[in-house]
């Protein structure tokens, strides 16, 4: 299972040569990778003081002593919604259009972008919101029937143009509200958390049923949200959904960014396992994706 970060290249040479030597050209890419981290207290409420002697960070299993960690709560948000027009979301479509129009109202800023996305056998909306208050009357009511591409969808979705990376840092997370379940995709779950990890895309996911029983899907929808840094959310009724709602805004405006420059050894890409990790002992922990890609 694998998790995500912001990857940006910067391209640093070190360069070994002398007039009338032999000695060759020697060059090392150094890359700086940023990770999109949620820190949470004893009580799973977001931390607002973290600071770099509250972190220990490893890579492939070495300590980084050398990085830098920021609030990236200012930070531009670039959040997609991705709907699972199955019968699963149907039987709940009027309390979900509306708790949705009132969640991104309240997260959304005037830096931020916003996509939307609907999908059963095919991607059936896809869309740039300009205006958070247009989100409702942008859902039309699904139609009935028919299978789920959930896989193929979200797909397309980590790697739309608003997540690509294009130098400045921003947040990136998808709400996948979905049952979870697949039965037409090309692709698999794990090309879906590979394109996440990518392009740094933490995913959120609701499902709809009860909490104290257990469907098909949800364990997909729980791996997709631990490996990209994300979270699962299980909702039944207007009350928790919104609840769930709350708390991704929450997180999407509390999490912190944590950054360092690393060598880019080779011309293939592989992947470097990442872990962050509390140094205190009460109770707190870090959430992150698991690594980053060397290369595209």
């Amino acid at each position: 299972m694998k998790k995500s970060v912001f990857l940006f290249l910067l391209p640093f040479f070190a360069v070994i040569s002398f007039a009338g030597d032999s000695v060759p050209l020697i060059r090392k890419r150094i890359s700086e990778v940023a990770f999109t981290v949620v820190a949470m207290d004893g009580n799973n409420r977001p931390m607002t003081n973290l600071s770099p002697g509250d972190v220990t960070v490893l890579e492939n299993g070495q300590p980084i002593s050398q990085f830098n960690l920021r609030s990236g709560g200012d930070l531009p948000l670039r959040l997609g919604i991705v709907l699972d027009l199955s019968d699963s979301t149907r039987k709940t479509w009027p309390v979900l259009r509306a708790a949705l129009a009132r969640s991104v109202a309240e997260v959304i800023r005037p830096q931020d972008r916003l996509l939307l996305m609907t999908f059963n056998s095919k991607i059936e909306t896809l869309r740039t919101i300009a205006e958070p208050a247009s989100l409702g009357s942008a859902l039309q009511e699904p139609t009935p029937g028919g299978l789920t591409a959930l896989y193929d969808s979200m797909f397309s979705a980590c790697r739309h143009e608003i997540f690509l990376q294009d130098g400045e840092p921003h947040r990136s997370a998808l709400i996948l509200i979905s049952d979870g379940e697949d039965d037409i995709s090309l692709h698999g779950l794990n090309d879906v958390i590979d394109e996440a990890e990518l392009n740094a895309v933490a995913v959120y996911t609701i499902t709809m049923h009860s909490p104290h029983s257990t469907a098909p899907g949800d364990g997909v929808l729980n791996t997709i949200a631990s490996a990209t840094g994300g979270r699962d959310f299980i909702a039944k009724g207007a009350g928790q959904l919104e609840l769930a709602l709350s708390m991704i805004n929450q997180e999407l405006r509390s999490s912190y960014l944590l950054y360092y420059r690393t060598a880019d050894e080779g011309a293939t890409r592989n992947f470097r396992r990442v872990y962050i990790l509390s140094r205190q002992h009460d109770g707190s922990h870090l959430r992150s994706r698991a690594g980053y890609y060397t290369k595209p």
